[in-house]
């Protein structure tokens, strides 16, 4: 069994939590749990999309990585005001945290896709949100046929490649915990919000733990021949 995450100790404050996040990830609801990260933390965009859980003096809460905070020390973190008020008294503007990083939270997120604007049949750009977890690593191969080609991930979350054509393509989306997906059918339509019906991993109806069923007795029946009739 894997070992639970570290909890570790930092500070919380509240910002104007806006669309323009750096991790880039569209239509997220403004009323939603997020956390903005510190810069040594932010990693160049490799938390984006994961979820921490945070402990404060009036509650727990979980929050998505949108966001980094370049004005926060190594252990502070910005809440959005949703968040920050699920776990503090938002008069209070900070608050003693405890924060771990979520594994492969349940319910498992739905993968969508989004191609950059300025992507072309000599370069593509996508980002990929619904991970639930940080990805490791995202390549591209032709429909048509051709190896996996590697993409590189830049500090906007946008994973790119160029020499790729016009496609389709399909995406193989790997989280840092191996867990792999297959996006089929990626196709250079600038802007527009893929959803895909795929989820990066899978789990399981029965709770940890759970034995297995045992496995159904097996029956053997001989048959026997029945006896002659008597004869009068």
């Amino acid at each position: 069994m894997d070992a639970e995450p570290p909890l570790e100790r930092g500070e919380a404050r509240f910002y104007a939590f806006g669309p323009g996040v750096a991790c880039s990830l569209p239509d997220l609801p403004p009323d939603g749990y997020y956390v903005g990260v510190p810069t040594s933390r932010y990693d160049g965009s490799a938390p984006c999309g994961s979820y921490v859980d945070i402990d404060g003096p009036l509650g727990s809460v979980r929050a998505q990585v949108v966001d980094r905070c370049p004005g926060c020390g190594p252990d502070q973190y910005d809440l959005s005001r949703s968040a920050f008020e699920a776990i503090a008294d938002s008069v209070d503007g900070v608050a003693p945290v405890r924060i771990s990083t979520v594994r492969d939270p349940n319910p498992a997120p739905e993968l969508f896709y989004r191609v950059q604007q300025s992507s072309s049949t000599s370069w593509i750009g996508i980002l990929f949100s619904g991970t639930g977890n940080p990805l490791a690593q995202v390549a591209l191969r032709p429909d048509s046929g051709g190896d996996y080609r590697p993409m590189r991930r830049g500090y906007d979350n946008y994973w790119t490649v160029s020499g790729m054509g016009r496609g389709p393509f399909t995406a193989q989306v790997t989280d840092i915990y191996g867990h792999v997906a297959y996006v089929p059918g990626v196709s250079i339509e600038p802007g527009q919000l893929h959803r895909t019906g795929i989820h990066l991993y899978d789990i399981s109806d029965e709770p940890s733990g759970t034995p297995l069923p045992s496995a159904a007795p097996v029956v053997v029946t001989t048959l026997v021949d029945a006896p002659a009739p008597c004869t009068p």
